[in-house]
């Protein structure tokens, strides 16, 4: 019997799934983050190999591999991960691995064949999408440093920069302004610089303040449906660059992560946008867990 790991790589977690060659799930795993923008190549193949430890039933023989890294965007990031993985427990020199960008795997999540659109709303952010004659755009998704905008971790952001307008009284104080300084231990303005001394950088830190904003905005704080506004603006721009770029006669959207599929203000206004973008757009969640489809791409791709 021949066995096939996927290996779904984000900004927050990981998720692995081991399948056999008749496509039967044996079992899944969790990890830390991988992202290759989050953390270090050493850190990413840990929290891999923890979250396939995780899983009970121990194959042999690993026959391929395919793992959707977040931040994977050249060929020399390919390459550097799959050597990494060739150390993982199961392989061998004839072990086939691919790597890409966990885009890939996200698109395969929604089982649209060869053809469609995914956009990851996470801890970060991309959109993509591919037809029937091989054209792909990919739009966003360029790290944390670029802005990842529309994610979890843009919202963070949005929400420190809100935060010290209120208390350089520039704009007015709300509940939200209120609930997001007492989360962070904040009492006068000089305090954001040990705030962000602690923050700067951690991305996934950042990100973890996007539930405040997304509660607010679904209470009604206008601060809190701002950032949410512009973040839905900004994934919206990524959506109808990949959609006018590889012209889908029957466009279909996958949209996957935490954030994009959280029910509120946030899914409300991303929804309703897109569709202004096409009625025709169809807007799905995942059909399978984004682990279990990189499975059934290692397995295709031997």
């Amino acid at each position: 019997m021949n066995y096939y790991l996927g290996i779904d790589g984000g900004g927050t977690k990981t998720r692995v799934c081991l399948i056999n060659e008749l496509g039967s799930i044996l079992g899944y795993g969790n990890g830390g983050p991988s992202s290759i923008d989050t953390v270090d190549a050493e850190t990413t193949f840990i929290n891999i190999q923890n979250a396939l430890q995780e899983i009970k039933y121990s194959p042999i023989r690993l026959k391929g591999i395919f793992a959707g890294i977040g931040g994977v965007v050249t060929q020399t990031d390919k390459s550097a991960l799959a050597a990494l993985l060739k150390k993982l427990p199961y392989t061998d020199a004839s072990t086939i691995i691919n790597v890409d960008n966990d885009a890939i795997n996200a698109l395969a999540s929604g089982e649209l064949g060869q053809e469609g659109m995914v956009l990851i709303v996470g801890t970060g952010m991309v959109a993509y999408g591919q037809n029937q004659e091989g054209t792909t755009h990919k739009a966003g998704g360029w790290g944390y440093k670029e802005g990842d905008a529309g994610s979890s971790y843009d919202l963070g952001v949005q929400a420190l920069k809100i935060l010290i307008k209120a208390f350089d009284k520039r704009i007015e104080t709300t509940d939200f302004i209120e609930a997001l300084a007492s989360h962070l231990g904040m009492q006068k303005p000089s305090d954001i610089i040990p705030i962000m001394d602690r923050y700067f950088g951690q991305r996934t830190l950042i990100a973890g303040l996007a539930p405040l904003v997304t509660k607010f905005a679904n209470s009604g704080d206008y601060h809190a449906k701002a950032i949410v506004d512009n973040a839905t603006d900004e994934l919206t721009l990524c959506v109808n660059a990949v959609y006018q770029t590889i012209h889908l006669p029957k466009p279909y959207l996958v949209v996957v992560g935490s954030l994009g599929n959280a029910e509120g203000y946030f899914k409300i206004q991303l929804h309703q946008k897109i569709k202004k973008i096409s009625p025709m757009i169809h807007i799905t969640e995942p059909m399978i867990d984004p682990a279990y489809a990189a499975a059934k791409l290692a397995l295709n791709k031997c």
